[in-house]
Parts: structure tokens; sequence; C-alpha cells
């Protein structure tokens, strides 16, 4: 089993292509109204500042991989009969990336400021000026859980068919 059969078996049926997509909007939609990129008053306004395209690369890039990640995780636990116990995957890399990802953007300071103080100012700056590293590292972890959910399910298929 390779990479391609992989995906093909997780997204051979439509609910998981729609679970997907519908992780890939959510989350673009979100990471793009918090980062700035996206306005929705007076009018619906969407515009990335040239100087803002590698950020804006990376968050498409997380919001992609959550999509895929996330998918193959609810795959995984529902077809391949794991148990909580056996199912590390389910906790996998999507989280932490979620909360990296959406972790840098100036309109999400202003509520942990507001909640935390002295502290909530030293991790917006924080995460304000680390945004960037924060997000190459949220892709690094989504990639690795996707490189790991790959080799469970080949593990799992391989060791199906030897049972069978």
């Amino acid at each position: 089993m390779n990479n391609m059969s992989v995906m093909q078996t997780v997204f051979s049926q439509r609910s998981y292509i729609a679970l997907a997509i519908a992780i890939f909007v959510g989350f673009f939609l979100l990471f793009s109204t918090l980062d700035g990129y996206l306005f929705f008053s007076p009018i619906v306004i969407f515009h990335v500042p040239q100087d803002n395209v590698a950020n804006f690369s990376l968050s498409v890039a997380i919001t992609v991989l959550l999509g895929i990640v996330i998918s193959m995780n609810l795959y995984m636990f529902k077809n391949m009969q794991f148990g909580w116990k056996q199912n590390r995957y389910w906790l996998s890399g999507s989280f932490i990336a979620t909360a990296t990802g959406a972790c840098g953007c100036t309109s999400l300071g202003f509520a942990i400021i507001s909640t935390f103080g002295g502290a909530g100012i030293l991790a917006t700056s924080f995460m304000t000026n680390y945004q960037l590293p924060l997000k190459i590292a949220s892709l690094a972890i989504l990639i690795a859980a996707y490189y790991s959910l790959r080799k469970n399910m080949i593990k799992s298929c391989t060791n199906r068919k030897d049972n069978s």
C-alpha cells in the first residue's frame, strides 16, 4: 500500500471528502479573518498584502493539511477498529497545529491580553513576533502526523491481510 492508495482508501467515501473540504473552508475563513486578510464590514473584502504572502501561503497549507489529517484521523478511529488507548493518532498534531496557526493573530491578542493581563501581553507579543516560525512548526507537526497516520494505516492493512 503506497501513499496514493492510502489517500484513495480514505477519500473513496464522499463523507470524508466533504469533511476535509468543510474543515479547510472553516479554518481558511477563520485564519483569514483573524490574520486580517478577510474583512466583512462594510463590504466583504479579501486582500493579501505583498509582504504577507509567505504567512498567507503557510496558512493555506496548514488548512489543507488540517482537512486531510483530521479526516484521516476520523477514518482510522472509525474503520480500523482501534480503541482509545491503541489510537494515539486521535490527538495528533492537528489540534496543536490549529492552536499555533491561530496564535499570532493580532485580533485574538486583545482577548488574550484582557483575559490574562500581563502574562497575556507577554504571550501575545511572543506569538506576534514569532508567528511565521510557529506556523512553520505547525506545518511540520501536521506533516509528521500525516506520515504517522499513513504508516499506521499501511501497518493495519498489512496486519488485516495477514490475519485473514
